[in-house]
């Protein structure tokens, strides 16, 4: 692969697919996002060796998120005129230490600060990865590359974290962490030996004189952004008490609930796939469709609980739903934002969403996810239909930059 060394602007992309590139960037995705649920799924070996509650173990995920939140965007912006392929790099390097540190923790205070560490890390990786894609990609590949990019989210919850588990299991949650940190490193080497290089362009000096907040593309931003954390806060009120809602709603035993997360999972990476190419093809109404979606299967869940077929039917929709949706709204992102913003959206959506992975498991214990799990996907439902008006009104603001492909 030839290594640019010059400035290059996402509007000058490489001309050929670039798969491999896509896929070690994609596989990245998968073990930071792996990292970031791993609490869960190693719960009660963490808690015993460290001589705490599993509820201060789940702490670990809610300290992750609140550290995204804080450092994304002030650390991508000031990585914003270094190499991405740098910036990449060194952030799986040192989300790989974090995890190697964490795997020796002595006490829980210990893994507290290497979960912090990694958690930046992460920010950085996700806030910088997909702006990075983007500049390789060309504008009419850009709804699939983004998909596979952002399939290693979805292949994390559906491969990622189990084997963890199962690793956790048979080697201890240490050996785990361990693991995952040298599969990072790896991947970090081969992002800064085999990565083309990409250092983004200033904005020229019409741009500057105009103002940042002048941007054409922040309205449109702005709408999406909302829209993004209404999203978040919908999936992650419903789907905290998923358990409850099989158990008390569907009335669904409960040997079956893996074998229907596991559909679940199964979906959303069809959902990916499909992304991929209804993203290039039908950019606007891909995203309506999927928003409507989403809206009617938590009208199902909530109307036609009793119903078994209705409700693995939802089931497997919310699935597709959710794998489909990351990828359709970075691509819409992308495709809206200016070189100037494009930075500030990539790393404000990571902000956002976890947000609403913060905000929405209290909703939904709020609204009697545990006891009245129909209620809380009634309110995942009014949450959605509100995120799909917003997401039109984004569409609209975005006007002919979505009709066109945007910058590229």
């Amino acid at each position: 692969m030839t290594i640019s060394t010059a400035s290059a602007p996402a509007s000058a992309p490489v001309a050929r697919f670039p798969l491999r590139p896509l896929l070690i960037l994609s596989f990245g995705v998968l073990v930071t996002v792996t990292a970031e649920s791993l609490p869960a799924g190693l719960m009660p070996e963490m808690a015993a060796d460290l001589a705490v509650s599993p509820m201060q173990i789940g702490l670990l995920i809610s300290v992750w998120a609140i550290t995204v939140i804080v450092t994304s965007i002030p650390l991508a912006r000031a990585t914003s005129r270094i190499d991405r392929r740098l910036v990449v790099g060194i952030s799986l390097g040192v989300f790989a230490l974090a995890n190697v540190a964490t795997a020796f923790a002595p006490a829980y205070a210990f893994a507290v600060a290497a979960r912090v560490v990694a958690a930046t890390a992460h920010g950085v990786f996700w806030a910088v990865v997909i702006v990075y894609a983007t500049a390789l990609l060309a504008p009419g590949h850009l709804g699939r590359g983004l998909a596979i990019v952002t399939a290693g989210g979805t292949a994390a919850t559906v491969a990622g974290l189990p084997l963890a588990t199962l690793l956790a299991q048979a080697w201890g949650w240490r050996a785990t962490f361990v693991a995952l940190g040298a599969v990072a490193l790896v991947v970090g080497v081969v992002v800064m030996r085999g990565m083309p290089r990409h250092v983004p362009a200033r904005p020229d000096t019409s741009e500057r004189a105009q103002g940042f907040w002048r941007d054409p593309s922040l309205p449109a931003l702005a709408a999406f952004g909302l829209a993004s954390i209404l999203i978040a806060v919908a999936q992650f009120a419903s789907f905290t008490y998923i358990r409850p809602y099989l158990g008390v709603s569907a009335s669904i035993d409960a040997e079956w609930a893996a074998a229907l997360l596991f559909l679940f999972g199964a979906a959303g990476m069809v959902g990916v796939v499909a992304a991929g190419f209804l993203a290039d093809r039908f950019p606007r109404a891909s995203l309506t469709g999927i928003l409507v979606l989403f809206v009617a299967v938590f009208a199902v869940l909530t109307l036609a609980a009793s119903n078994l077929v209705a409700v693995i039917a939802a089931l497997a929709a919310w699935g597709f739903a959710l794998g489909a949706m990351f990828p359709l709204l970075q691509t819409t992102l992308m495709r809206v934002s200016t070189e100037r913003t494009r930075t500030l959206a990539s790393a404000g959506i990571v902000v956002l969403f976890n947000i609403g992975i913060a905000v929405g498991p209290w909703l939904g214990g709020a609204t009697g996810g545990e006891t009245s799990p129909t209620s809380t996907t009634a309110v995942s439902a009014s949450a959605m239909l509100l995120a799909a008006v917003v997401g039109g009104v984004g569409l609209a603001l975005a006007g002919r930059r979505m009709r066109t492909g945007g910058a590229g």
